[in-house]
């Protein structure tokens, strides 16, 4: 059967059943994952304001402490201080919400039958940043070799 889209603003568009249902799941996961990244922004803005300032950046050391630590297990490790690095995008000794958030929006759809903050946290971290931080590291010290 053909649906109409008239609500959704594509008049005269027509699309299946089976169409409508894998958009509407869709957009219910982006919801649900948009929420658990506001839970998650709510954690990072208790560290933002650690510094005394809410600036949508949080120190490398805020960083390690609000979420990078159950991944690596030393603040000071050489791994973790080039992980931490990594994160810094745009080289300024911080760690962004918008660097951080790209890696949850991309866990978020790349893993879409999460379901709670620290599961997204986990697939962030594991499968994205983890990953990255690595490439950086192993980056860096070809560099240096």
């Amino acid at each position: 059967a053909v649906v109409s889209t008239q609500s959704t603003g594509c008049e005269g568009m027509r699309i299946t059943e089976a169409m409508a249902a894998k958009i509407a799941e869709a957009t219910q996961v982006e919801k649900l994952i948009e929420g658990i990244i506001a839970e998650i922004k709510e954690r990072w803005d208790f560290w933002d304001m650690k510094d005394g300032e809410k600036d949508n950046q949080l120190t490398f050391d805020n960083f390690y402490k609000g979420f990078m630590a159950p991944y690596f297990g030393c603040y000071r490790c050489e791994d973790s201080q080039m992980g931490l690095k990594a994160l810094d995008m745009d080289a300024d000794g911080q760690v962004d919400w918008f660097e951080f958030k790209t890696y949850l929006v991309w866990a978020g759809r790349q893993y879409p039958n999460i379901s709670t903050e620290q599961e997204l946290l986990d697939k962030a971290f594991r499968f994205g940043l983890i990953p990255a931080m690595k490439d950086a590291i192993d980056d860096e010290r070809r560099a240096r070799n």
